[in-house]
């Protein structure tokens, strides 16, 4: 398509009409850069259909779960490992995470977590 109308603008050049050329040249240009913008605010505002992660972390940002973790300077967990609460389903949904400056952000479970500096979990 792109190719005949190029052709149909170089023989109205090639016969002199260069202002026709002109104007349908103009006209082609407004038209696709109408496309571009549709497209453009199409896919800003589209949402996928999977899951999303983002993380931003400036201290500890985990996009999932953090069952039995430990996260932070000094942070400590003793004892057997912690089991995932019941009836959870691990990486499912979105997940926007961020922290900030000496921050913890977890985007799923924490369960049974030592979260932040010198923070401890024991366990028996």
């Amino acid at each position: 398509m792109a190719l005949l109308v190029t052709a149909g603008l170089v023989v109205m050049l090639a016969l002199g009409h260069l202002n026709a050329a002109s104007q349908v040249a103009g006209v082609i240009g407004t038209v696709l850069a109408a496309v571009a913008l549709m497209v453009s605010v199409a896919a800003f505002f589209r949402t996928g259909s999977g899951s999303v992660r983002r993380v931003r972390g400036g201290s500890i940002a985990v996009g999932g779960d953090a069952n039995g973790a430990a996260l932070g300077d000094g942070a400590q967990v003793t004892g057997p490992a912690s089991l995932p609460r019941p009836g959870a389903i691990a990486g499912t949904g979105q997940t926007d995470v961020e922290s900030g400056p000496d921050g913890v952000a977890v985007g799923g479970d924490a369960n049974d977590a030592a979260l932040g500096k010198r923070s401890k979990r024991t366990r028996s």
